[in-house]
Order: C-alpha cells, then sequence, then structure tokens
C-alpha cells in the first residue's frame, strides 16, 4: 500500500504544469523519428524451387494489374495508398498519397 505522503506527492506531480510541458516536449521529440515507407506494388508466391531457377529478363507476375493503387507501409502497417509516379527532370520515381488511412482503422 502506498503512504499519505508519497500519493500526496503523485497527486502534486499529475497536476504540475512541468509535466503538461514535458508531454509537448516529447510529442516534439518524436515527431522528428525517421520511419521507412514501403510501397508495396503486389505480391507474388513461388516456391523454392521456383526461386532457384529464376534468371536475368525472366519475369515474376504479381497479384495486382498495372495502374492500381500501392499499398504505403510503416513498419508493416498500412497507413495509406498511392499511384506510381515518374519525375522525367530528375529521373526518379515517386508515390502520389491518393488515400491515407485513419490512424483508428490502422
Amino acid at each position: 500500500m502506498i503512504n499519505k505522503k508519497l500519493q500526496d506527492e503523485l497527486v502534486e506531480l499529475d497536476e504540475s504544469p512541468a509535466l503538461e510541458s514535458r508531454s509537448v516536449m516529447s510529442e516534439r521529440a518524436v515527431q522528428g523519428i525517421p520511419l521507412a515507407i514501403e510501397a508495396v506494388i503486389g505480391r507474388a508466391r513461388l516456391t523454392v524451387s521456383q526461386i532457384s531457377k529464376l534468371h536475368p529478363d525472366d519475369t515474376i507476375h504479381l497479384d495486382r494489374n498495372f495502374g492500381e493503387p500501392v499499398e504505403l507501409k510503416v513498419n508493416g502497417m498500412v497507413i495509406g495508398r498511392g499511384e506510381i509516379v515518374y519525375d522525367e527532370s530528375s529521373n526518379a520515381v515517386g508515390i502520389k498519397i491518393i488515400e491515407t488511412t485513419p490512424i483508428a482503422r490502422r
């Protein structure tokens, strides 16, 4: 059982404005953490035997059709969908966001 003095100190700590500012500071610190985003264009199932027989110029057929949205994932969790875009000026491929998943559904 917690003693009365310790309990009073904990209540004071909970009501302290410093705790609120620490929470805001912690939130800001978290906002700077880098995350890797995956763009999943499709999936295929192959046996070990099939994979061991792959050669350059072979084609692996995916479970999606060309032009369908790709899944955007962070830590394996779908956060949205997008479409593949190409920037000719920088010779780069990117993803245009077309939908984000609400946090509650993640």
